[in-house]
């Protein structure tokens, strides 16, 4: 198993990122269920690896990984199973 801090370089933390943890909740209003945290990762990983990365990190489970790559670098979209809050793993970052 590959160091999950050598595959995870840094939390993605935009306007649009911070929406997309966001959990359904009907009472206020927001219908839907991103769940997601994104991150910056190494070129070379494959999304196996950034999954494994992830859970191993944030003891969560992991549905979805989607990649890109811009100019900032690789990014890596994580969705997160149902049970598992976005919310709480972004917190164990101390970002938020």
């Amino acid at each position: 198993m590959v160091d999950p801090y050598d595959i995870i370089l840094m939390p993605w933390i935009t306007e649009k990122t911070l929406e997309a943890r966001r959990v359904s909740d009907e009472d206020s209003g927001y219908r839907e269920n991103n769940n997601r945290i994104e991150f910056i990762v190494r070129r070379e990983a494959t999304k196996k690896q950034i999954r494994e990365a992830v859970e191993q990190m944030f003891d969560v489970k992991v549905v979805k990984v989607n990649t890109r790559i811009t100019i900032t670098g690789k990014h890596a979209s994580v969705r997160l199973a149902e049970g598992y809050d976005a919310e709480d793993a972004a917190l164990k970052l101390g970002a938020f």
